[in-house]
């Protein structure tokens, strides 16, 4: 089980003369001086501030800190100086400056990225008794990426957030509730844990927001969801790379029926499952299964949450395995022995290689799969240049992946535009300039792509058609595991790995 946040920026976190999106988690001291005309006034309060600041005061050197994030009251917005400043504030144990620096440590924003360091001062806020630090520092319990995963622990400090009315912590804490055996919540009357429990000056409820705070559960998700509901599927859609769709399909996060979507925007939705959208997948799967805005249809409903599940989405598996509980195979053999229909071919194939149907070999799968592309059905050709490509197939090669995807890429196919970008950019293939395939992967990015995003953290890791930055990168990682893939949380894990340091309370092995 994990959680996984990131803040929303404006502008690069290396650039200092752009400034980034900010909380004014202020302490409440104002610093006053005589009327005067404005640019006086701004100049005599910044001569004011910064000479505070300097002198050690800890509250005027976070106060300097955030109008240099910020940009305002005449300060030129400058990263890197807003983080010195907050950073110094934060050495004398301010609370808010604490949290704060515990940001721009945790995403890179004008330091180095650390977030064993982050985790340090987020523990100094929490213990504090600020609401947003307790919050995040349960998290960080759940996640397995920082310290060791320990949902009571987690549990501990999300309960005491949500007992300061931080109304962020009050849904996390219902939701990892789901989660314990229900004997905890009687142990958890006599907290041991020595926290401070009043009221923050600096909480803000619309902080988590920014946070984009996302609970997802690899181990347990397949045995604890039985149903899969369209609340969930819609929910899902308000994560961070989804909320432009949410909005474009007219949902807003208390809608329980996919009904509610638009009618005249379900095409914008095809589009988002056509890059290689997971969540777009499965909900075009939910529509053909239950005959929502098209014609019922089993197999097409099969095809979308087999493409989902190859992105490692779990809702679109658990739909998947509904679906074969039925007499569904004898009728999808039917249509592949009798129709040659080319969705029921990529639906057979598909369960195949997930291992959900093994009634037939891998030669017959991919015999299957060829024969679908003969038909130019889209998927079965992207999928076989794929296995081509990756040397999967004895039928093809890399040269003849890259043919078949081409191909798709001139008839239109904005996925197989993707895939040549993603492997321009992890294989060097040459077919076009990096700095194209980088546009390319970044406008699937928008819609969505898992793929895209994954090539992209890749680039920004290895420095390749961009400027290397490894906040970036684990940004791009951290999308992909919002959403299940588990490859991107792997991958993830393993960049926190690499500045681990050799301390007991961060080993999670």
């Amino acid at each position: 089980m994990f959680f996984i946040f990131g803040i929303n920026s404006i502008g690069n976190a290396q650039e200092t003369d752009k400034s980034l999106a900010f909380k004014k988690n202020r302490p409440q001291k104002k610093y006053t001086i005589f009327y005067q005309p404005d640019l006086s006034y701004q100049i005599q309060k910044q001569f004011y501030l910064i000479r505070d600041a300097n002198s050690g005061n800890a509250l005027a050197q976070h106060e300097l800190g955030l109008r240099y994030l910020l940009g305002e009251d005449g300060m030129t917005a400058d990263t890197i100086k807003g983080a010195y400043w907050v950073g110094k504030a934060a050495e004398q144990n301010l609370t808010a400056a604490c949290f704060n620096y515990g940001i721009l440590l945790i995403n890179g924003w004008g330091v180095e990225w650390n977030p064993f360091k982050a985790y340090d001062y987020f523990l100094k806020a929490a213990s504090d008794g600020m609401p947003q630090a307790q919050h995040l520092i349960g998290i960080l319990y759940t996640d397995n990426l920082i310290v060791k995963k320990d949902n009571i622990e987690a549990y501990e400090w999300i309960k005491k957030a949500s007992e300061q009315d931080y109304m962020p912590a009050i849904e996390t804490k219902n939701d990892l509730e789901k989660y314990l055996p229900p004997n905890i919540f009687s142990a958890n009357q006599d907290s041991s844990y020595n926290i401070v429990t009043g009221k923050s000056r600096n909480a803000d409820t619309s902080l988590s927001s920014q946070l984009g705070l996302v609970f997802i559960d690899f181990e347990t998700i397949y045995d604890t969801i039985m149903e899969v509901t369209e609340k969930q599927l819609i929910e899902d859609l308000f994560h961070e790379s989804n909320k432009m769709l949410a909005d474009t399909l007219g949902l807003l996060p208390a809608d329980s029926l996919l009904t509610n979507i638009h009618t005249d925007r379900i095409s914008v939705l095809q589009e988002y499952a056509e890059t290689g959208n997971s969540e777009a997948l499965t909900i075009l799967g939910r529509f053909y299964e239950k005959g929502i805005y098209f014609e019922n249809n089993l197999i097409k409903a099969s095809m979308n949450y087999i493409l989902a599940s190859q992105l490692n989405y779990p809702r679109a598996k658990v739909l998947l395995l509904k679906i074969l509980s039925s007499n569904f195979i004898s009728d999808l053999i039917s249509e592949v022995k009798t129709k040659k229909n080319p969705d029921a071919m990529f639906t057979l194939y598909g369960l195949s290689t997930l291992e959900l149907y093994n009634q037939i070999t891998k030669k017959e799968a991919d015999e299957f799969l060829i024969e679908a592309a003969k038909q130019n059905h889209l998927p079965s050709i992207i999928e076989l240049a794929n296995n081509y490509y990756a040397g999967k197939s004895k039928d093809g090669n890399v040269s003849s992946g890259l043919e078949l995807w081409k191909q798709a890429a001139q008839n239109g196919s904005f996925q197989a535009k993707i895939r040549l970008s993603a492997a321009n950019v992890f294989d060097a293939i040459s077919i076009e300039s990096l700095a194209k395939s980088i546009q390319t992967l970044k406008e699937a990015s928008k819609l969505g792509s898992v793929l895209a995003q994954i090539s992209l953290a890749y680039s920004y890791e290895n420095g390749i058609g961009i400027v290397k930055n490894k906040s970036e990168a684990v940004k791009y990682y951290r999308l992909t595991a919002q959403r299940g893939n588990q490859f991107g949380y792997e991958e993830l894990k393993r960049i926190y790995n690499e500045i681990r340091p050799n301390e007991k309370r961060f080993i999670i092995n």
